[in-house]
C-alpha cells in the first residue's frame, strides 16, 4: 500500500512538471541571391541542421563578423536538430530565450528586438510560441 501511494504521488508531481513546459515550434528557411531580388525566400531543404535555446541574448553578449555570429556567451538551454525540411520543435519551461541555428562558421538568428535582443522568443503560462530562422548565407550549397 505504501508503494502505491508513493508512486501515485510521483507520477502526479511528474504530471505537474510536464504540465508547466511550453514550447517553441519553427521553421527553418534559406535567403538566397536569387530569392533576396524577389523578396522572398526559400523553404530550408537538407541536412538537419543544430538549432540553440539560450537564456534571452542581448547584441552585447555575441561576438558578431561580418554580420555573422560567431560566439554566444549567455549559458545555452536546449539544443537539437531540425527536421530534414526545417521544421523544429522544443519543449521548455515558461520564460524568454534566444533562439539561433549554427551554420557552417556561425549562428543565425535574424529577428532582433527595440532592447536589442536577438532572436527572442516569449513562453508564458499555457502558451507556445511559432518562430522562423532565415539563414542568408549566400555561399550555402
Amino acid at each position: 500500500m505504501k508503494k502505491m501511494i508513493t508512486l501515485a504521488f510521483w507520477l502526479i508531481s511528474l504530471s505537474h512538471l510536464q504540465a508547466q513546459r511550453f514550447g517553441i515550434k519553427g521553421q527553418l528557411y534559406w535567403s538566397t541571391p536569387e530569392s533576396i531580388k524577389a523578396s522572398q525566400t526559400v523553404a530550408y531543404n537538407g541536412i538537419p541542421l543544430e538549432v540553440f535555446v539560450h537564456e534571452l541574448t542581448s547584441t552585447a553578449e555575441v561576438d558578431i563578423v561580418d554580420g555573422i555570429i560567431t560566439k554566444i556567451y549567455t549559458p545555452v538551454v536546449d539544443r537539437f536538430f531540425c527536421k530534414w525540411d526545417g521544421s523544429f520543435k522544443s519543449k521548455l519551461p515558461a520564460g524568454r530565450y534566444s533562439v539561433f541555428v549554427r551554420y557552417q562558421n556561425g549562428f543565425y538568428g535574424n529577428l532582433q528586438d527595440a532592447t536589442d535582443n536577438l532572436s527572442p522568443v516569449s513562453l508564458g503560462q499555457n502558451k507556445s510560441e511559432w518562430i522562423t530562422i532565415t539563414i542568408n548565407y549566400s555561399s550555402h550549397r
